[in-house]
């Protein structure tokens, strides 16, 4: 097992483009560490210079300590799982699986036990003799993860490499590669575009915009407490709904909280520090609330204390089984409010909603996009 160290790591092409701006992530022994973005983020650049196939312009990449900036990727003992599989057509699974091994000069009864041993964990045993061609993509993509495993790496890097496989293989194939990448302790990087990926897969997720991290923690931190709109509105799925609002402090000595006026007329009390409250009084915020912690209010029920109610209009149903999602018309927001129901929920088209966001549900953001605090 091994420690990834990256300090101000930053990449710059001759062109001037600058794809990294002064990374600094610190990865444990055996921890699965998924990079996850939207396209040109920089994930991908990130996976490169860890691999050696791109050049670090400034910082340090360090390993069990150690800075290897400047060794050959052959050197680092990294091995490498493309989104491609990288396969060599003309050569059999076995001939795969060995090939990096043989180039190593590695005793040829070494190399048989373990190609022998990696198959048998991958279920390719009686696909040895066959040639990629003859494979189906779980298979082939099998084929490259064993190549990789034969080498026993201290680090797995893993570049999208289920972005060309069919929904349910790739449902499959995650739950494979994460009980391999715990049956075998390899500290790993996983490189993806798919947040529910990343969630399912991550002990600690990073989260990257622009060359920058955005954040980086466990799955459920990122969800419970994203420190970014961007964050926010990446991890979940449907995305965070976000509405504008102002917040209005209390009247002086009158003993009432401070309030989020939104521009339907709804209000939600808050407790912000005293600091956040100097700060962005009477300034445009964003209030953010998931799809599913909106509630759905009968007609004569109460509002529970403190939140604000939302009256919408159904515009679009998507029924999905175990859950609907209604996609909602409020008064004075342009983009529809996604609400989560239940699948055994009722709703129709045109039919009125009456909503509650409570204050313990809801996340704020300032004029910058940054988390202001919790609103409970």
């Amino acid at each position: 097992m091994a420690t990834l160290t990256l300090k101000q790591l930053k990449k710059q092409y001759p062109n001037g483009y600058k794809a990294l701006h002064g990374i600094d992530l610190d990865f444990g022994e055996g921890e699965l560490i998924v990079i996850v973005g939207p396209s040109g983020c920089g994930k991908s650049t990130l996976l490169r210079t860890l691999a050696g196939l791109e050049d670090i312009s400034e910082g340090d990449l360090e390993i069990n300590g150690k800075r290897v900036n400047d060794l050959e990727p052959a050197e680092r003992d990294i091995a490498m799982v493309f989104q491609n599989y990288a396969l060599y057509p003309h050569m059999s699974v076995f001939d795969n699986m060995a090939y990096g091994l043989r180039n190593r000069r590695t005793p040829k009864d070494e190399i048989q036990q373990r190609v022998s041993e990696a198959a048998e964990l991958l279920g390719l045993t009686e696909l040895l003799d066959r040639r990629p061609k003859q494979l189906s993509g779980g298979q082939r993509q099998r084929v490259a993860m064993g190549r990789a495993i034969v080498r026993k790496p201290q680090v797995f890097l893993f570049d999208e490499p289920l972005s060309n496989l069919d929904a349910k293989l790739r449902v499959q194939m995650r739950l494979e590669i994460r009980r391999l990448q715990k049956r075998l302790k390899v500290t790993s990087v996983y490189v993806t575009h798919d947040q529910t990926e990343a969630m399912t897969l991550a002990d600690r997720l990073v989260v990257m915009n622009e060359g920058h991290v955005e954040q980086f923690g466990t799955p459920m931190a990122l969800y419970d407490k994203p420190a970014s709109k961007f964050v926010a509105g990446f991890i979940g799925s449907p995305a965070m709904n976000f509405l504008d609002a102002t917040l209005e402090d209390a009247s002086e000595g009158s003993g009432q909280d401070a309030t989020l006026a939104l521009p339907c007329g709804a209000r939600l009390a808050l407790r912000p520090e005293t600091t956040v409250i100097d700060t962005v009084i009477n300034n445009t915020l964003t209030l953010g609330i998931r799809p599913e912690h909106l509630d759905v209010l009968e007609t004569d029920s109460p509002l529970p204390k403190g939140a604000a109610e939302l009256n919408v209009q159904v515009e679009l149903v998507e029924p999905l089984g175990a859950d609907t999602l209604a996609y909602c018309r409020l008064a004075g927001q342009t983009e529809p409010l996604v609400v989560r129901l239940d699948g055994e929920h009722v709703v129709a088209e045109d039919q009125q909603l009456r909503l509650a966001i409570t204050p313990a549900r809801a996340h704020l953001f300032g004029a910058d996009g940054r988390r202001l605090t919790t609103c409970s």
